[in-house]
C-alpha cells in the first residue's frame, strides 16, 4: 500500500469529495499504477481518503491509502498524468491502510483578508455559541484549540473527525466580529495521535 500526501488547489478545491475519488481513481488508471479491489458483488478501487474537506478550501495536506501492488516511482508517475490542482506531495510504502478519515482529530488552516484582532480575545472565550450550516446551534470554542497571526495571515487549529469545525465558518464568525473578508483559506497541516504523517 501507498500512502499519499497532496494538494488540491488551483480550482481543484471546487471538485466535491466524491469526484475527487474519481479524479485520484482515472489518474491512477491512466499512470499504469494497478489498484486492488474490494471483494463482494459490488467491487470498488481501494482508495481510503481523509476526511472531506468543504468546498471551496484549498489544501496542502490531504491524505490517502492507495491498495496497490506498484512499485516505482509513485509520485513521479502520479502528477506526470493527474490534473491541476491535485498534485502527489509525499508518499510512502506502508503496511496497512492508514485510516485517515478517522484518525485525524485536527487541522491547521490559514486565511488571508481578515481584519486584524488580537487571538487572544477569542482564546480567552469561554463560550462561542454559532448557528451551523444545518441550523442547528454550536458552541465552536472548545473546537478551536489555536489562533495566531503569520504576517498578514490569521493561522489556525480547529476539531476534526467528531469535534469538526468548518474553517469557512470560523472566518464568517470573524468577519462579522472584527471585519474583513476571509479568502484563500488553505488547510496545511493535519494532526492524529499514533500516526505518521507523510
Amino acid at each position: 500500500m501507498i500512502a499519499m500526501r497532496y494538494t488540491k488547489t488551483d480550482g481543484a478545491e471546487f471538485i466535491s469529495h466524491l469526484d475527487l475519488l474519481r479524479h485520484i481513481y482515472r489518474t491512477l488508471r491512466r499512470a499504469g499504477i494497478p489498484v486492488n479491489y474490494s471483494g463482494g458483488f459490488h467491487k470498488h478501487p481501494r482508495i481510503f481518503l481523509n476526511n472531506p474537506l468543504g468546498t471551496g478550501i484549498k489544501s496542502v495536506a490531504e491524505y490517502a491509502t492507495v491498495d496497490t501492488p506498484f512499485t516505482g516511482d509513485f509520485k513521479e508517475r502520479f502528477n506526470l498524468f493527474s490534473p491541476d490542482g491535485i498534485k502527489c506531495a509525499d508518499c510512502a510504502y506502508v503496511e496497512s491502510n492508514q485510516n485517515y478519515a478517522n484518525c485525524i482529530t485536527s487541522c491547521t488552516y490559514t486565511a488571508e483578508g481578515l481584519a486584524p484582532f488580537d487571538p487572544e480575545e477569542i482564546m480567552r472565550e469561554k463560550a462561542i455559541p454559532l448557528i451551523d450550516s444545518r441550523g442547528r446551534q454550536i458552541d465552536i470554542r472548545p473546537r478551536i484549540y489555536a489562533v495566531e497571526w503569520q504576517g498578514d495571515a490569521l493561522k489556525f487549529t480547529a476539531g476534526c473527525g467528531e469535534n469538526n469545525l468548518r474553517p469557512d465558518l470560523f472566518c464568517a464568525y470573524l468577519e462579522e466580529r472584527f471585519g474583513g473578508s476571509a479568502k484563500n483559506i488553505t488547510k496545511v497541516a493535519a494532526g492524529a495521535e499514533g500516526v505518521k504523517f507523510i
